[in-house]
């Protein structure tokens, strides 16, 4: 008796026969098609899914509401304004219409005077010809005033005694309110004494506000206009808009100048976001606009991904951060090396460890990592570190100097390598993926890690020691980090560079002009920001000075955008992910297991603490390749020296083409300074006086206090050093 037959099953879209298990050689079976993509889901209830709907509907209806009703906040402000309007309306009439009144008035007496006739004829030079004709012009003119006023008055009397009051009082009523338009005081108007308030965002997202606002911080002219590209929305936690610029105005001056349009706004500039639209969406005088509803940073900090994450591939880009509107921030770590600069308690360290956890989480990456604060910042990663060195003594620094010697090494043995391999393998003379990953090849992605970086640059002890006066041991680890940042990125090493002292002496330019992403925590001045963001981005309206104090972990990163492309030209506001020591730890632990797994463990790690001797000829080759880009008596650039602050404000006013003396008083002016103020610091500056010091200069009828601009210049090009 056969077994009975199951139903048939729909494989694939396809009916498949299931097979009689009775038989000695089963039926061919149909081969189901390739399965199409996986999709993830949630099955929900009808009732979830009636909500959804309805929630769905009510944004959707929500989104189609005037702007400034699509939130309760810019409701309640928008109702606000509409109530005190309401209220004032009674009290604010009758003085509108009196000024109405006196508008029409005027514009009736310049018609009947015939004015801008008059005006014309005199501007002309031709009054005595049109006299006569202005003459017979006024005289008709006030024939017809006095004939429309007497019919008006015989029309009312009429009107009262045929149809009563009612008829006179409706017209007198539409009289006065069209008084009252014509004489409405406009926006901005009114006296010149202060009052007792504050101002706070007043924004209905009509656009009007908006306009003011600009002509406010005199990023626009007083009859320029703004033009909406995209209606005002809620976006996230704010408003987001684009607009386009009068014509030959700038997207760049109004970032600049954000701060200015902040205070236009009544907010504080860590609310405000102003972007420039780049691509073929935008142009030079397109903005993107976001003002926040609160204060962005002063949230709870988002916790890493890293900290639960059992593996990170480092050829990705590595979780940062966030922006104030909510958007993912990732850093590449292949192809460049990473600045972090910051003063004290701003979180320097946290950011440091961020990359290099993602780098302990992938075993084919080695790390080298210095501390030179020599704290427990770092020990975690000693499970993991190919190198790794506490402290910044003496011998600490020697031995960084032989671990960067050896990465030095590598590094030019690895183009050696990389120049013999077929084009498929290596297409562009750098290493691949594939090439890093392979232990064949020997070529592991390596990331250097130095906190605290000056203490090991700054270190001013001879690097031999039986010549006193020849190359110190600052010197030499800089020469080496600066070889390995301009020519490692394409053999697969990355530099990772913490300082809590950035300054232009501590890190030269040489080495600091390598180092492609920038991050700016909290720092005390304008020229320190510039240290680490690279000259002229003050002028561009990134100052990492302006960054506030309270919020840890918020910087400037220059290099790197929310969609982790390099863009050296903007710097974005991040807030920083927050990864505990405990979770850095932990993913240490994982990291190490995975090397052991994968046999990738070695180093001080693994044991293996002894340093291998260099090549002859290596050593012979690094000694040219390896050069130092400045030495100690090359100048600095003029936009990173510490200048005094009189200097540094003067060098922001004056010209280029100005040259000789100006009054004191005049440039005293132009900084906001008073001359005698201004007389004292540049004394203490040591910018010399004029001789003789009182002159007459721009036309002055008696002589005047003078200051001598060629005498500044010098005095700023001392500074420099030459």
């Amino acid at each position: 008796m056969s077994a009975p037959q199951r139903k048939d099953s729909d494989v694939g879209g396809e009916i498949i026969p299931f097979p009689n298990t009775t038989a000695d050689v089963p039926e061919p079976v149909t081969p189901a098609p390739a399965a199409g993509p996986v999709l993830d889901g949630e099955l929900i209830t009808d009732e979830e899914y009636r909500r959804s709907k309805a929630r769905q509907l009510a944004e959707s209806a929500v989104s189609r509401l005037p702007a400034q009703w699509q939130t309760r906040e810019s409701a309640r402000q928008a109702g606000a304004e509409l109530a005190s309007r309401a209220v004032l309306a009674p009290v604010r009439f009758p003085a509108a219409v009196g000024r109405g009144l006196a508008v029409s008035a005027r514009a009736w007496w310049a018609w009947v005077r015939v004015s801008d006739f008059y005006d014309a004829s005199k501007a002309a030079d031709r009054l005595a010809d049109k006299w006569q004709e202005i003459a017979v012009i006024r005289r008709r003119r006030g024939v017809i005033t006095v004939v429309a006023s007497s019919a008006t008055a015989l029309g009312c009397l009429i009107t009262e005694l045929a149809a009563g009051s009612l008829p006179l009082i409706v017209t007198g009523g539409a009289v006065s309110t069209a008084l009252a338009v014509a004489g409405r005081r406009k926006d901005g108007a009114g006296g010149r004494s202060p009052q007792l308030g504050s101002r706070s965002l007043a924004w209905l997202m009509n656009g009007d506000h908006l306009v003011v606002a600009f002509r406010d911080a005199k990023l626009i002219g007083k009859d320029e206009r703004l033009m909406l590209v995209k209606q005002p929305r809620h976006d996230g936690s704010g408003w987001a808009l684009t607009i386009d610029l009068p014509p030959s105005r700038k997207a760049s001056d109004v970032i600049s100048k954000r701060e200015s349009l902040a205070s236009a706004l009544a907010v504080d500039e860590v609310r405000l976001i102003v972007e420039r639209v780049r691509g073929d969406a935008g142009h030079a005088g397109r903005l993107a606009l976001w003002v926040g509803d609160a204060d962005p940073y002063a949230a709870a900090p988002i916790a890493s991904p890293l900290g639960s994450a059992g593996s990170w591939d480092l050829w990705n880009p590595v979780p940062f951060g966030t922006t104030a509107r909510g958007t993912d921030v990732r850093l590449p770590v292949v192809w460049t090396s990473l600045l972090i600069g910051a003063i004290p308690r701003q979180g320097k360290t946290f950011v440091a460890r961020l990359p290099l956890t993602a780098a302990a989480l992938d075993p084919h990456v080695r790390i080298i990592i210095a501390d030179g604060k020599g704290g427990k910042d770092f020990r975690p990663f000693e499970q993991v570190a190919h190198r790794f060195i506490r402290g910044a003594r003496e011998s600490d620094a020697r031995r960084l100097i032989r671990v960067l010697e050896e990465c030095a090494a590598d590094v030019a043995d690895r183009f050696d390598r990389l120049s013999e391999m077929d084009d498929e393998l290596c297409p562009e003379s750098k290493v691949t993926p594939e090439i890093t990953r392979d232990p064949a090849h020997s070529m592991p992605l390596t990331v250097i890690g130095i906190d605290e970086v000056q203490n090991f640059l700054g270190m001013d002890v001879p690097l031999d020691e039986e010549e006193p006066k020849g190359k110190k041991i600052g010197a030499r680890i800089c020469e080496l980090l600066t070889y390995i940042a301009k020519t490692g990125p394409a053999a697969g090493y990355s530099l990772v560079l913490a300082t809590q002292k950035p300054d232009a002496k501590v890190i030269p330019d040489g080495l600091r002009g390598q180092l492609g992403t920038r991050f700016a925590l909290k720092v005390m001045t304008y020229q320190a920001s510039e240290t680490i963001l690279g000259a002229g981005t003050y002028k561009a309206g990134m100052d990492a000075s302006r960054l506030l104090t309270s919020h840890k972990g918020v910087g400037l990163l220059l290099g790197a955008d929310g969609e982790t492309e390099l863009d050296a030209g903007t710097a974005t506001i991040v807030r920083t992910h927050l990864l505990h020591i405990r979770e850095i730890r932990q993913a240490c632990e994982r990291g190490r297991a995975l090397r052991e797994q994968a046999g990738t463990l070695t180093g001080d790690a693994a044991g293996q603490r002894e340093l291998s001797e260099m090549d002859a000829n290596m050593a012979a080759r690094l000694a040219d390749e390896v050069v130092n880009t400045r030495d100690e008596n090359e100048p600095v650039d003029a936009e990173m020296v510490e200048l005094p602050e009189v200097l540094a404000l003067l060098v922001e006013v004056i010209e280029d083409q100005e040259h000789g003396v100006i009054a004191t008083a005049e440039l005293a002016a132009r900084i906001g300074w008073d001359a005698k103020t201004l007389g004292e610091a540049l004394r203490r500056a040591g910018v010399s006086a004029p001789t003789p010091s009182r002159q007459r200069v721009g036309g002055s009828a008696n002589p005047v206090s003078v200051t001598d601009l060629d005498a500044i210049r010098a005095a700023v090009v001392e500074l420099y050093g030459g």
